[in-house]
């Protein structure tokens, strides 16, 4: 049986400020916009009800969750840092309206490095882009890296 290998994590020492991160693709459908609607017990019709969204919402189709963008964010954030960094912190906006079928990119950029307590940290701004390139999401990441 074969181990599934685990990705190194990202050291401290080779981050330089401008580092573009791994950016994350992301396609949320209805199904996963009904379960995620279910998990956090929203309600809130436009994430479920397509006749509702439509025709009394005025909107394209059912809407992504802005809560679903943000977990995408922290998973392309994990997903960089590996197994032995930590997400200290994020915080983020939604600035507009993503729908069932839409494509997602979830981006990123180091800003800057310190040190704090011992503690060897970056901060990255973060984004959600749809393909025409508009940001539906913006914010900003604090992770802790291991240093080499």
């Amino acid at each position: 049986m074969a181990t599934p290998s685990v990705r190194p994590s990202v050291t401290f020492d080779e981050v330089e400020v401008g580092l573009d991160l791994p950016p994350l693709a992301k396609h949320p459908d209805m199904l996963q916009l009904f379960m995620f609607s279910a998990i956090t017990w929203d309600t809130h019709r436009t994430h479920w009800d397509i006749p509702y969204s439509v025709d009394v919402e005025k909107l394209p189709g059912i809407l992504t969750h802005g809560h679903l963008q943000g977990s995408f964010l922290c998973q392309m954030l994990s997903d960089w840092i590996g197994p032995e960094g930590r997400l200290k912190s994020i915080n983020y906006q939604n600035r507009s309206n993503t729908i069932a079928g839409d494509k997602l990119t979830c981006k990123g950029r180091v800003t800057s490095k310190s040190e704090k307590d011992g503690a060897a940290l970056v901060t990255c701004e973060v984004w959600v882009e749809k393909a025409d390139g508009g940001v539906t999401t913006t914010g900003e990441a604090i992770v802790q890296l291991p240093r080499k």
